[in-house]
């Protein structure tokens, strides 16, 4: 088994996906530091399953994802991919290659996969236990573990040994045994409290079903009796339900009727209303017309300016090229001139040329004459006289030659000096361009500024605009919306306070007391009010409060048992009916006891007692508590059910939805209608509709302040948007017209960088051609210098032979001089002729320029008189475009005045309508009132029969149709009324009920039962675990003492071949404790006393550490090894020593080695190069020294 292959991908500073292939043998990491190869380390321990961010050189987990440079982003996820050669299956699995892979997103999630399968940590633990690779085992070892190793807490060095002597998986497996043994202790304490629990309720529950089931017997027949009475009650109160009904169809008739006239004035006011939009729309659209016909003109205007512009600056140009085109013609003239001139005098030396060479012929027959009478040393002299003349010959024309360089260096000095005037002028003007350009640009620049400053003023202005006319919108919405709601609620305030003082809802016996009283003060003495109108309830608890209490809602509370009696003996004197009467004197109530209310608070959905939950007058408690002192409130129906359950329906529960739950066990609940009219909100819903009036009525006038402020916002900013619109089309025309002035001066830049370019390439070659003709001139004047020499000589020894010739030789001498005067003036004559056919060849070459230079302004101009042209058919255009657009708007003009004033006349008829739609919402309001003085008085009716159905199916689980097949005559409704007295007397001397206890002591018995034998199976494993966690202990212990004792002399011998000799020894502090035990390290270097650990050099300390890693690889090589830059403080020789003995080692582990290190390097088979091309983002590069080495 080897590592075959790391792959790495937004881990620290490698951003992108790298992959680092490893074989057999050594692999060396290296890099400049903060390169990121020790990220290579951290890596490999991170897959391996390293929780702590610290070891990996980080504060959080969440640091060894890339968090981006400069110039790339942070990436989303790291991950690591490890993949191992497991074709000798050493790890247990079936596997010949197993790839170990971890991810971690920057949200915190964490993944790991073995080949590519989802898995747990603890299964990768468990692959690699006792194998030396992992998070905890020695195959990765860096600087901080050798400190580790090497610490002064023996204890810190354990692991490292635990893993070597193969007792990591018995140490594992030990720990899950004590924890499951913890477990099953934990356990075995909360089955015996259950079963303590379950004895003390087995004899309270037997005796509560006995009590159960007396009272279901005594139940079955006060259910007979009392539903019959329900069913004679519901039965009178369908007849009264029934003639509600009646009143109500004649009501909603009339309401129809009125409701299709209001529909009909409001479908012609939306009609109205619909021809007023269509008319905005028009003035919109026409407006908007108008504007664009405005800008258009605008527009217009602008592009006849800028043509204008563009016509001027071509009528310069032109000008311009003109004058050039004079100049040029002018610079021909005196070309042709200048050529006839040469001509003449071409002319004159030709005939020159003639004449002489005439008479040097002449002279040199008369020569030759002579010549041939001499005798042979004579004739030799001659010979000599002749070569003279020919080399005179010779020597005129290479001093015609010097001289014609010289005039031709001459012409180009001052070709190059004019050209040097020519470029220093078209700087010049370049300079002036150029600064032109500079003020163009900034006055393009701030005029670009003014005009996105005009457009983004303008875009916020429409923004502003836009948003406006919806906040006026949606103002005018909520304004009308406020109204609406103003009447609705006035509606409903004056209703409920008609059905308040009306004391509608209640009985007519309590209104009769009430009223009473109202009108006597000496009745009304003593008399406090009803319940309803005492207590105050949050709008959460009313539905819970108002059912609980129910009918007593209507009883009146009074001073005294003797103010009840008056009222009692009012409503006999008057035979109005029956009234229940609360005595604050007399009636007292009791609250639950403080254990109990503990308990519920503790319940879930608990949301209090009714006493508390309600608030009145500190007089009244007793009849609060009375009322409400038992009764517990929960969130809903389930929570309610469990709380009966816990506390045996000892106290009665009701629900905020209004399901009550009886101490008899019995359950009441369902839908309910008309809260909205309730007695007991009635009061708290007039208060709140009052203040609600009020703060509608503030915020009419709110919105109406608010209307008028959007509204001289939206002038303004009509205003502003004007006076942008005219900035903006002003700076845009100033725009154009400098980008076209722009424009013509960059034209003329590259023109004249053209010829500055041009000019500068003439110079240069003009400079060349200098230097070449010097070099030619210098070569003739070494020539001539030679034939100088050559000629001096030859007329010293014709000197010295014409001493003893002297006489004879006078006329030969004379003709000699006179053909040798003619050579000279036929050689000048032929000088100047190539000298004149020179000038007149410059003269052609000019001529030529000077044309075609003449040829193309003159194109130039005949091109700006057609643009000329064109323009000015462009503007003839855009004049009468403009005188069009022109009539265009003053057509819009009309229409958008006719349709503002149709507009006025249409707003003028709505009026109208609105007082229309005003009379019939009063018609249809007041009927709506008459219909919900009917509807209270039906709901009442209903209430009072669904309270009867509802006490019904409470009390007996009945609807209406079930109760009607049990239903028998009645013969005397007052000794059925005693008789269920009677029943309920009985019931209720039984006490509290628990009906369900007859199935819990069934349920309680069975689970006692059961919890028992869990027990003794929980034992039993109890002991198993000891037994087992014993065992375990004894082969860890057995089997580390024995490895510890091979690892120990390991060391001893490999601290001698490292260090050259020394002694090394490891010893366990507690020989009695040897799983818990401290490891102590003692080394004695060659030469020195032995010594303590911290007394140890840097250098002997990283070495000792590295002699303990190579024994223990000795006594259980890993199949692979990372070691990072552990060898950074050994010297050089133990460097090698150091390379020496991994390549030893190689054979069976396969060793990455991230080092600094020469000698380290040298021992690699394969290196890795970490760099960083890109700040911040690793990079890999790989070499194979083998390879390198061929």
């Amino acid at each position: 088994m080897y590592l075959r292959k790391l792959e790495i991908q937004g881990f620290k500073s490698f951003a992108d996906k790298i992959s680092l292939d490893f074989n057999s043998g050594i692999t060396a990491v290296v890099g400049p530091n903060g390169s990121g190869k020790s990220n290579i380390g951290d890596a490999v321990r991170w897959v391996l399953g390293e929780q702590s961010a610290k070891t990996l050189r980080g504060s959080k987990m969440e640091d060894v994802i890339f968090a981006g440079t400069e110039h790339r982003k942070p990436v989303g996820f790291a991950e690591v991919s490890l993949t191992i050669d497991n074709d000798d299956n050493y790890l247990p699995v079936s596997y010949s290659e197993v790839t170990i892979t971890r991810r971690v997103y920057r949200s915190g999630e964490s993944e790991y996969y073995i080949n590519k399968t989802s898995c747990r940590l603890k299964d990768i633990h468990e692959l690699f236990l006792d194998t030396g690779i992992g998070r905890d085992g020695y195959s990765i070892i860096g600087q901080g573990r050798v400190d580790e190793i090497l610490s002064t807490k023996s204890e810190d060095r354990r692991l490292i040994f635990e893993e070597a002597s193969g007792i990591m998986k018995y140490k594992v497996r030990k720990q899950d045994a004590e924890r499951k043994l913890d477990l099953t202790e934990q356990n075995l304490v909360r089955i015996n409290d259950i079963i303590n629990e379950l004895e003390s309720q087995l004899e309270p529950l037997r005796e509560q079903s006995e009590a159960a089931k007396k009272y279901l017997t005594l139940r079955e027949s006060l259910k007979e009796l009392e539903v019959n009475v329900y069913l004679n009650n519901i039965d009178k109160l369908k007849d009264k339900i029934k003639e509600y009904e009646n009143q109500f169809k004649d009501i909603r008739d009339n309401i129809e009727a009125e409701e299709r006239r209001l529909r009909s004035i409001t479908t012609q006011n939306q009609q109205k209303t619909e021809l007023l939009k269509n008319l905005d729309e028009q003035i919109t659209e026409a407006r908007g017309k108008f504007y664009i016909i405005e800008a258009n003109l605008e527009k217009n205007s602008s592009e006849v300016k800028i043509k204008n512009e563009k016509i001027n600056s071509l009528d310069g140009n032109i000008v311009r090229l003109k004058e050039e085109t004079s100049e040029i013609s002018s610079k021909l003239e005196l070309l042709d001139t200048e050529e006839k001139s040469r001509q003449k005098k071409i002319e004159y030396l030709n005939g020159q040329y003639n004449d002489f060479s005439k008479k040097l012929e002449k002279y040199q027959s008369e020569l030759d004459g002579i010549l041939s009478t001499l005798d042979e040393s004579e004739r030799h002299i001659e010979m000599l006289k002749s070569g003279i003349m020919d080399k005179l010959d010779i020597q005129s024309d290479k001093r015609t030659q010097i001289n014609n360089i010289k005039n031709h260096i001459e012409n180009m000095r001052k070709r190059q000096n004019s050209i040097g005037t020519e470029i220093y002028s078209l700087k010049l003007e370049k300079d002036k361009d150029n600064m032109k350009k500079e003020d163009l640009i900034e006055s393009i620049r701030n005029t670009s500024t003014l005009i996105k400053h005009s457009r983004e003023k303008i875009n916020e202005l429409n923004n502003e605009k836009t948003e406006l006319k919806g906040t006026l919108s949606e103002l005018e919405k909520q304004h009308g919306n406020v109204r609406t709601d103003i009447q609705v609620k006035t509606s409903r305030h004056k209703m409920l306070k008609d059905m308040e003082n009306s004391m509608e809802g209640y009985s007519r016996s309590v209104k009769e007391v009430m009223t009473a009283c109202r009108q006597s003060p000496e009745l009304g003495k003593g008399i406090h009010g009803t319940i309803a109108q005492l207590v105050e309830v949050d709008k959460k608890y009313e539905t819970a409060i108002e059912m609980t209490l129910g009918s007593a809602l209507q009883n009146i509370v009074t001073s005294s048992e003797d103010d009840a009696k008056k009222a009692i003996e009012f409503l006999k004197r008057n035979r109005v009916g029956r009234a229940t009467f609360l005595p604050i004197t007399s009636v007292k109530g009791k609250r639950l006891d403080d254990s109990t209310l503990r308990r519920l608070e503790d319940c879930q959905g608990f949301c209090g007692v009714a006493s508390d939950l309600v608030t009145s007058d500190p007089a009244y408690n007793g009849i609060v508590l009375n009322l409400l002192g038992r009764v517990v409130v929960t969130e809903n129906l389930d929570s309610g059910i469990s709380i009966a359950r816990k506390f045996g329906y000892t106290f009665r529960i009701v629900t905020l939805e209004g399901d009550i739950l009886s101490t008899s066990g019995s359950m009441s609940g369902g839908s309910s209608d008309h809260r909205s009219s309730g007695i007991l909100s009635r009061s708290r819903e007039i208060s709140e509709l009052e203040n609600i009036i009020e703060g509608l009525k503030k915020d009419e006038i709110k919105y109406g302040a608010k209307i008028n402020d959007v509204r001289q916002m939206l002038l303004e900013i009509d205003t502003e948007f004007n006076e942008q619109n005219n900035k903006l089309r002003e700076n845009e025309l100033i725009k154009t017209r400098d980008e076209n002035h722009l424009q013509m001066i960059e034209d003329n830049l590259k023109k004249t960088d053209a010829k500055i370019g041009m000019l500068l390439n003439e110079k240069d070659q003009m400079a060349k051609q200098e230097q070449a003709t010097l070099l030619e001139q210098q070569k003739y004047e070494v020539e001539l210098e030679a034939i100088e020499t050559d000629i001096s000589e030859t007329k010293a020894i014709i000197v010295e032979h014409q001493e003893k010739f002297k006489a004879d030789q006078t006329v030969r001498d004379d003709l000699h001089q006179e053909i040798t005067d003619f050579k000279i003036s036929v050689n000048s004559i032929t000088e100047s002729i190539q000298s004149v056919t020179e000038n007149l060849e410059r003269i052609k070459g000019e001529r030529e320029a000077l044309t075609r230079s003449h040829t193309r302004k003159q194109e130039e101009i005949n091109k700006a008189n057609t643009e000329i042209e064109l323009l000015k058919q462009e503007i003839n255009g855009l004049d009468n475009l403009t005188r069009k657009l022109q009539d265009e708007k003053t057509g819009k003009t009309l229409e958008i005045d006719r349709l503002v004033e149709e507009k006025k006349v249409l707003e003028e008829e709505s009026t109208d309508f609105i007082e229309k739609l005003n009379t019939t919402n009063k018609t249809i309001h007041l009927l709506h009132e008459e219909y919900n003085r009917i509807d209270i008085k039906r709901a009442k009716a209903e209430a009072e029969m669904k309270s009867i159905q509802d006490r019904m199916w409470d009390e007996y689980e009945l609807t209406y149709s079930n109760a009607v097949e049990l239903k028998k005559e009645i013969e005397n409704i007052s000794e059925a009324q005693r008789n269920i007295s009677e029943y309920r007397s009985q019931i209720k001397a039984l006490g509290p009920v628990n009906v369900s206890s007859i199935d819990e002591y069934i349920k309680t018995k069975e689970r006692f039962e059961f919890m028992s034998v869990q027990k003794n199976d929980m034992e039993q494993a109890k002991d198993k675990l000891h037994k087992i966690i014993y065992e375990m202990v004894q082969v860890m212990k057995k089997q580390f003492v024995e490895q510890f004792k091979l690892i120990n002399e390991n060391f001893g011998i490999v601290y001698k071949e490292l260090f050259g000799g020394g002694r090394a020894e490891l010893i366990i502090s507690d020989e009695d404790n040897v799983l818990e035990s401290g490891i102590e390290i003692e080394v004695q270097p060659p030469g020195k006393k032995l010594q303590n650990m911290m007394l140890l050099s840097g250098g002997e300390r990283a070495f000792t550490a590295i002699a303990l890693l190579f024994a223990i690889l000795r006594l259980k090589p890993t199949p692979f090894c990372l070691l990072d830059e552990i060898e950074a403080a050994l010297d050089d020789a133990n460097v090698y020593r150091f390379g020496e003995y991994l390549k030893k080692f190689s054979q069976n582990t396969q060793f990455i080695m991230v080092t600094h290190r020469k000698g380290t390097m040298e021992s690699a088979d394969t290196m890795y190069g970490v760099t960083m091309q890109e700040h911040g983002v690793s990079k890999v590069v790989s070499m194979k020294m083998g390879e390198l080495a061929s």
